[in-house]
């Protein structure tokens, strides 16, 4: 059977409620978390990220800032840092970290796989069953 095919099934249908709400629930934290770090960005540039949650996929788009302010060290090139400092040639330089993007969006990965792998329990199924009747998501058939 293709997975097309199983997922058209009841089984699949309810598994596909679930994943899709589980995945809104955790881009919602993540935003939240994130933003919450980000207290003392106040320039518009910051708030330029968004997640889409699309079927069983969710797609987070921010700035590639993010991951740089992010970073806790740096490596040198040869030449002057902008303190016009000479400094060597990959030296490693430590420099302040903001964990706006690695903290939140691991946690909610643990969080994500812990509850997809074991939180799809009988009475969750038969939560999303209920739900799926009502917006006659069901085949006739199955």
């Amino acid at each position: 059977m293709s997975l097309i095919q199983r997922r058209s099934q009841k089984q699949g249908i309810i598994e596909g409620l679930f994943i899709k709400k589980t995945l809104e629930e955790q881009a919602k934290g993540i935003l939240g978390d994130s933003k919450r770090a980000m207290k003392g960005f106040t320039s518009a540039k910051w708030s330029k990220k968004k997640m889409v949650i699309d079927e069983d996929t969710m797609t987070y788009s921010h700035l590639a800032d993010f991951r740089f302010v992010d970073m806790k060290t740096r490596r040198a090139k040869s030449g002057y840092n902008p303190a016009t400092r000479k400094l060597k040639a990959g030296k490693v330089r430590k420099k302040k970290s903001f964990p706006i993007h690695n903290k939140p969006i691991m946690h909610h990965k643990r969080m994500l796989i812990r509850t997809i792998s074991f939180g799809f329990t009988e009475e969750v199924k038969a939560q999303f069953e209920e739900l799926a009747k009502v917006n006659n998501l069901l085949p006739e058939n199955g």
